[in-house]
């Protein structure tokens, strides 16, 4: 049963989950076309060396040193192909010639005869690009652990690397619970409620890295919960059950949980969504998020974020951050770290002005759009207005999100 008293942090509560939790990573080969923000599962190592051969470090023309060992040489009857020859950036030019001329030194006469600009110095090896001095073959490309950027693509693709070795997404399953809620896209009726956690939930799953398994609807029934939790726990290696988390008449997870596997809490000190419980089942992360939407978005953002995170070796997010002063009073309980939905609003000063949107007192379409948020600290309390604080941005107008680990 929910209990306050015994409610805790959320980084105990993560601590608590993730010290028991066996998860089974595994790896994949992936091709290099579908790598971008994968997690590579090891070190990778050129199979190259470039250049091949020596190539010309800058647009220019290729000589011999040796015509310059004893001053600037008579041009006039160089010709193309025999004294020198063009060679731009990147070209492999005959190995009769040993140093490049920038091209800016350079000049034809009016019979198109060569000419060098005056004092210029010739030797061996000038302007010249050696072999393996782009990549030699053992060369270190990629670090095991950092998602793949775009630049990373391009180090792997001059490595020859055409197949990655990367984590395998871990399997998130999301499972809708409530006998009042309809598919989205559904006009409600009496009693009804849209179940818009679902969608909610997997793209922001797939936003974290890893892989949704969205369930259909299944309603307040012990027996039809415990079914859809035996399914999730074959095919997923973290699991959500979505609502009926609370005391009410047909909350009847924890209750499922008890029996199949070990509850380790029921409730944590953050809100919206304190009657969140965590399990072990199988040696796999079991999580009871709370149903009203913009609880399930705080726990998905703190706690799902984190298991997954664990599980890719990977930070948690920082999102970007800005200073804001507090346009009106801010309701902050003391006893948890409470979420507060903010609109932050750049004024022509080039400061920011936070409003923010209580959730009790505004529709769940102005919090659950906002383009800021503030999480509180246990013991902070109430803001004034007037009052400066960091706001973390969300994707806006104004505000784009700055993190990205998969698509």
């Amino acid at each position: 049963m929910f209990d306050f008293k015994n409610s805790k942090t959320k980084a105990e509560a993560l601590s608590m989950l993730l010290e028991k939790c066996l998860f089974n990573k595994r790896i994949e080969i992936i091709p290099i076309s579908e790598a971008i923000y994968r997690i590579p599962a090891q070190n990778i190592y050129s199979c190259n060396t470039l250049p091949v051969h020596r190539v010309s470090m800058m647009d220019g023309i290729a000589v011999s040193s040796s015509f310059f060992k004893d001053g600037m040489p008579e041009t006039s009857n160089w010709a193309a192909g025999k004294e020198y020859t063009r060679a731009d950036t990147g070209d492999d030019f005959d190995d009769r010639y040993d140093a490049i001329i920038a091209i800016e030194n350079v000049s034809f006469d009016e019979r198109g005869k060569l000419k060098f600009k005056e004092n210029l110095i010739v030797k061996e090896g000038v302007c010249v690009k050696k072999r393996g001095s782009t990549i030699k073959e053992g060369d270190c490309v990629l670090k095991a652990g950092i998602p793949i950027r775009p630049s990373d693509l391009a180090a792997l693709a001059i490595g020859g690397i055409t197949d990655i070795p990367v984590i395998k997404k871990p399997v998130v399953a999301f499972i809708p619970t409530g006998s009042e809620l309809i598919a989205a896209g559904t006009t409600p009726q009496r009693g009804q409620n849209v179940d818009s956690n679902s969608i909610m939930a997997k793209h922001m799953i797939l936003e974290m890295g890893a892989k949704p398994l969205c369930y259909s609807i299944v309603k307040d029934n012990p027996e039809n919960i415990g079914i859809t939790l035996e399914k999730a726990l074959k095919e997923a290696d973290i699991i959500i059950i979505n609502g009926g988390s609370s005391k009410g008449g047909e909350d009847f997870t924890i209750k499922v949980l008890e029996n199949k596997g070990e509850v380790l809490l029921h409730g944590v000190t953050a809100g919206p969504g304190r009657p969140m419980s965590l399990a072990i089942i199988e040696g796999k992360p079991v999580i009871n998020l709370p149903g009203p939407a913009l609880a399930a978005y705080y726990g998905l953002d703190w706690c799902i974020r984190g298991i997954v995170n664990q599980y890719l070796d990977l930070p948690m997010i920082k999102r970007q951050r800005v200073s804001a002063v507090l346009a009106e009073d801010m309701f902050c309980p003391k006893s948890i770290s409470f979420l507060c939905k903010i609109n932050v609003e750049k004024r022509s000063d080039g400061t920011y002005m936070a409003t923010p949107v209580p959730f009790k007192a505004s529709s769940i379409g102005m919090c659950l759009g906002t383009n800021g948020q503030f999480i509180s600290e246990i013991g902070e309390g109430d803001y004034k207005k007037g009052d400066a604080i960091e706001i973390e941005l969300l994707c806006s107008k104004e505000f784009i999100n700055c993190y990205k680990h998969s698509l």
